[in-house]
């Protein structure tokens, strides 16, 4: 596994890379310790998988698919960059070469063609001249006219389409003569020409795709009446002040005119079907939504009027001067709805409001009260991020919390909870700056990073918590000590500072690593420390540092010490988490990190196996690390190795003890838990898990009648594989039958019958049983046949190892092991269990054991086909039309959600769709009025890439 760069914070898991030796069994890892988040350098905010962010401002991408531009947010606490510029695919536009000639004054001029429009430049006028579309421009290969200075532009008739960054970024364009015959204008064709002050276009203009018009910051008059689709941010930081909504345009963004501080009127042409205006505030026809508001309309107050019920997106987003609202009969709040808007004052949401969108009233940094109606059982996602000045807040009716609803609420100080309140979606608090008393009698989960970063915070009352997730309280410098009730069940090592007091109630759980509670048993272990071969892997390490020119490494004390600790910990669970669930660092704050490895029997052995791995071998030759602690541990025939690495200044160097038998204690968690993690940041992936098993070991030829046997309880090393045996003063045994055996507290088992018997042993939180038969004495029974079954299995690839499942055994129950071939004959054999696309072959064979004989398998069949994991979430649409003409009587649109599509996603219509039903590039469908009644049908296709195939679902339309 790739290394955390030094300096970085990494959100990602950490697990050393692993070196697997099919037919020694010898096994490596490594890992090194994640640089510890510091509160300047950004937020532990809690995220999704695929997080989302408000609207923000729009940017030329360089790619051939411009028309999907992603516009990334403003949000502070993004980690992605806001334009990420690619090199172009587009193949050259320009077919002929540009010409230097005189004009009859003497004055310099150029001209030449470009795909297959003419262009000359005559003083400061640029004239371009031909018919149907100018080809497509880029950033990477702008139009031949770019660099030149151009203040007026005449495009003379014949030209149909102005194509895409056309006139990108000249910012010496005053005036643009459009022709009659132009229908389209495409994407950022005059992105950021900010001399531009008025656009008049042709009714025969139909479409103005996204950006068109972005960044003409002098843009002021505008005139487009024949316009019928103008994409997002089309007019993007221009100063119009008035813009009228055209006739037969009946689709209308707020991001059109995204970042305009001017606007002050709306207004919708005569004829429009889709829009009315009042006051110069944008409604749909019907007056129940409001469209938009205009950000510099001079009011500052507002009422809504009765009879909307939606409040549309972003449509009051960054207004300047309102500073209330009444919501009337509103129902619906939309995404953004007062994004960043000049709200201030107690906000007051009425019963009636039921639905809010994302970042409804994210940003809004003068609101100082809010109060919640009773309809409004969810807060979304962000919904008061960073509203800076909020200090009360009345739940209302609210049932839980969405993600973030109040991260970065500085001014709060205290809140309560409502009793009611069970969960939430995490991070709700993060970044409260200011917060200094929490109290939640009902809340039963803390997640990740649900406190970080809130400064103040000294008092935390949680009545009935059951789970703290990892960074819960994260930089929280005030938080000294806490209390936790009888009902939490597990507290994440590191959701508290390890400076924190945390004293629980629940005396039944067991502290681990840093600050961490859980249901856990104590178990010993017996082997030997052996220093020797310890201090021989030392020279071997400084023999390999000084021929790399790096300086010896000292053997510290403390990292001696703590190094046999987890060479001793390996043989229980190998890994880098610790048996008892914590991190490998919790073991020693001086680590930075850590080699581990199994079942190398010398120095030399261990060495080159380390040497021979490329993150095992950067820790051994690290430039950062002066000291080493070197552990080797015996047992029952296996020998565990552990590096732990540090960077003292002045170490205490250890004297080479002789080697010691010892008895070594640690804890094992109740039931199945997680690796532990080693960064500080948000984890997309999914950690490992692990359960411990346990298996009994009993001398078979003592089971006859008459006589005993010392049963033997070992734990399965979940990583290895190996029997370890330990002793714990938890174990019990059971006999399932006392008329054949009996057992003691020690697992001595007597036998005093003939028959089948099964005997169980216990610990504190696991237990395992063996089946045994007991025969009469001097009595032998012949072997039983046994044999064993294999289907074929047909699997979606994963990327994960596939196993071909258990076969079905009639007779022995001995040990199934299962061999994996890529031919059909089975001569060529996988070491592991394969995890491509592919066909491959499976034979199982079962053990013998005192009753049955061994049995081989048929050949079964195991094919990893490819995978397309798409889903859609809406399955179907259903609308009525009306009775006397069977029609639809107005639009409906639906947005079709795609996730975990692989490859680029798409989508069609059926024929019959015809006029009345339209799909864009984005999923968004339209039924448009006058539908008829009938069946229709929506094709969405994920293509197939790499390992995944491609896959089309389809989308049902009825009109009824």
């Amino acid at each position: 596994m790739k290394k955390k760069q030094k300096g970085k914070l990494v959100l990602g898991l950490f697990i050393g890379c692993c070196l697997l030796y099919a037919m020694s069994g010898f096994s490596t890892k490594s890992v090194q310790a994640a640089a510890s988040l510091q509160k300047e350098d950004g937020q532990l905010v809690g995220g999704k998988a695929q997080d989302i962010s408000p609207a923000g401002k729009y940017k030329p991408k360089e790619n051939e698919d411009a028309k999907n531009t992603e516009v990334k947010s403003q949000d502070t606490k993004s980690t992605e960059a806001e334009n990420i510029e690619v090199k172009d695919q587009e193949e050259q536009k320009s077919t002929g070469t540009n010409d230097l000639t005189q004009n009859a004054t003497g004055a310099s001029a150029q001209s030449g063609t470009y795909g297959n429009v003419k262009w000359k430049l005559s003083g400061t006028t640029l004239t371009i001249t031909g018919s149907g579309a100018m080809p497509d421009a880029s950033l990477s290969e702008p139009a031949p006219w770019s660099e030149l200075n151009v203040k007026s532009v005449v495009i003379s008739e014949g030209i149909t389409v102005i194509g895409q960054q056309n006139f990108c970024r000249m910012s010496s364009i005053t005036s643009v003569s459009f022709p009659q015959s132009l229908q389209t204008i495409k994407e950022a064709a005059f992105y950021e020409c900010s001399s531009l002050t008025g656009v008049k276009l042709a009714k025969n203009v139909k479409t103005i795709e996204s950006g068109a018009f972005a960044g003409c910051t002098s843009l002021a008059a505008f005139s487009a009446s024949g316009v019928t689709t103008m994409g997002d941010y089309a007019l993007q930081e221009t100063v119009i002040t008035t813009f009228e909504i055209p006739k037969k345009m009946t689709k209308f963004s707020p991001q059109i005119l995204f970042g305009n501080t001017s606007l002050s009127e709306l207004k919708v042409a005569s004829g429009n079907t889709a829009f009315i205006a009042e006051d110069g505030v944008l409604y749909t026809k019907d007056k129940s939504t409001l469209v938009l508001f205009p950000v510099d309309k001079a009011v500052t107050q507002f009422t809504v009027p009765t009879g909307v019920k939606q409040i549309g997106d972003y449509a009051f987003s960054k207004t300047r001067n309102l500073k209330s609202v009444r919501f009337s009969n509103v129902t619906t709040l939309g995404e953004g709805a007062f994004y960043d808007s000049s709200l201030s004052g107690a906000l007051v949401l009425t019963d009636k409001i039921t639905t809010a969108g994302s970042f409804a009233f994210d940003s809004c940094t003068e609101i100082t009260s809010v109060k919640f109606g009773k309809g409004l059982k969810e807060s979304p996602y962000r919904m008061f991020e960073a509203c800076s000045s909020i200090k009360t807040i009345d739940f209302g009716g609210l049932q839980t919390l969405g993600m973030r609803t109040f991260c970065d609420c500085s001014s709060l100080v205290n809140v309560t909870l409502p009793d009611r309140m069970k969960k939430w979606g995490g991070s709700v608090f993060n970044s409260c700056s200011s917060l200094k008393t929490f109290t939640a009698k009902g809340l039963e989960t803390i997640g990740y990073a649900d406190f970080a970063q809130c400064y103040a915070l000294e008092t935390v009352n949680l009545s009935k918590v059951k789970t703290i997730y990892r960074q819960a309280f994260a930089n929280c410098p005030s938080l000294t000590s806490i209390t936790l009730p009888a009902s939490t069940q597990y507290v994440d090592e590191n959701a508290f500072e390890a400076g924190v007091q945390v004293n629980c109630l629940n005396k039944e759980l067991v502290k681990f690593g840093k600050n961490g509670l859980h249901y856990a048993e104590k178990i010993t272990i017996s082997g030997t420390r052996d220093y020797k071969k310890a201090f021989e892997v030392l020279s071997i390490v400084n023999k390999k540092r000084a021929e790399n020119g790096l300086s010896a490494l000292t053997m510290d004390s403390s990292l001696l010490e703590t190094a046999m600790i987890r060479a001793g910990e390996q043989e229980v669970l190998f890994s880098h988490t610790r048996p008892d669930g914590a991190g490998c660092f919790s073991a020693n704050a001086a680590m930075i990190a850590e080699n581990v490895a199994i079942n190398q029997r010398s120095a030399s052995e261990v060495m080159n196996s380390w040497m021979n791995s490329e993150g095992h071998r950067e820790n051994i030759l690290s430039k950062d690390a002066t000291t080493i602690g070197i552990g080797c541990f015996y047992m029952d025939g296996v020998y565990t190795w552990a590096q732990c690495f540090g960077n003292a200044e002045n170490p205490q160097a250890a004297a080479k003890p002789a080697n010691q038998t010892v008895s070594q204690s640690m804890y094992i968690p109740n039931g199945t838990f997680s690796e532990a993690i080693t960064s500080r940041g948000i984890i997309w992936n999914t950690p490992k898990e692990y359960t411990y098993q346990f298996s009994i070991g009993i001398d078979s030829a003592k089971c006859q009648v008459g006589k005993k046997t010392q049963a033997k309880l070992w734990l399965i090393n979940p990583e290895f594989g190996q029997k370890v045996a330990f002793s714990s003063k938890n174990i019990t045994w059971v006999s399932g039958n006392t008329k054949i055996a009996k057992t003691d507290a020690k697992g001595k088992v007597s036998f005093v019958g003939s028959g089948n018997v099964t005997i169980t042993g216990k610990t504190k939180y696991y237990q395992t049983s063996v089946k045994i038969k007991v025969k009469v004495n001097g009595k032998t029974s012949t072997k039983k046949s046994s044999k064993v079954v294999l289907k074929d299995k047909y699997a979606i690839y994963t990327g994960k190892a596939i196993k071909i499942g258990k076969a079905k055994v009639t007779g022995s129950k001995g040990k199934v092991t299962y061999t994996y071939y890529t031919d059909a004959k089975c001569k060529k054999k996988l070491k592991n269990y394969p995890k491509k696309v592919g066909t491959y072959y499976v034979r199982a064979k079962v053990a013998a054991t005192d009753t049955h004989k061994s049995a081989q398998s048929n050949i079964a069949k195991l094919v990893i086909q490819k995978k397309n994991p798409m889903t859609v979430k809406v399955k179907s649409k259903t609308y009525k039309a009306k009775a006397s003409t069977g029609k639809l009587a107005k639009n409906y649109s639906f947005k079709i959600g795609v996730t975990k599509a692989k490859g680029t996603v798409t989508y069609s219509k059926s024929k019959n769709c015809k006029k009345y039903i339209t799909v864009n590039n984005k999923g968004k469908v339209t039924i448009k009025k006058g539908t008829p009644r009938g069946k229709y049908t929506i094709n969405v296709k994920a293509k197939g890439k790499g390992t995944y195939a491609s896959r089309t679902i389809k989308v049902s339309i009825k009109v009824e």
